[in-house]
């Protein structure tokens, strides 16, 4: 599991994000707080261009966390679950892994 923290003050800009590889995909839940404005969402990539050691076509995907496909609501469900419970860094810019 990965953990990844962008922080940039000047820009109003916080980007905090969890991530597990399954089947091959990388599957990340974020949040992201862009001038006070708050969303969250689910990204899935697969591929040679995104997840290590993949000889598979890249693909990438974005969806809302009610949205995604079924085979990946139970992971997607514990990724929210860890990325509430992570103490996230005051730093500008952090991989927690």
């Amino acid at each position: 599991m990965k953990k990844y923290h962008r922080k940039y003050s000047d820009r109003n800009w916080d980007y905090r994000a969890i991530s597990i590889i399954i089947d091959g995909r990388e599957v990340i839940y974020y949040t992201l707080i862009n001038n006070s404005k708050k969303s969250s969402g689910v990204e899935i990539y697969g591929g040679g261009n995104y997840v290590v050691d993949s000889d598979s076509k890249s693909y990438s995907k974005s969806y809302l966390a009610k949205e995604v496909p079924e085979k990946y609501r139970n992971t997607v469900l514990k990724l929210i679950s860890k990325h509430s419970k992570t103490k996230w860094s005051t730093a500008k810019y952090v991989n927690l892994n």
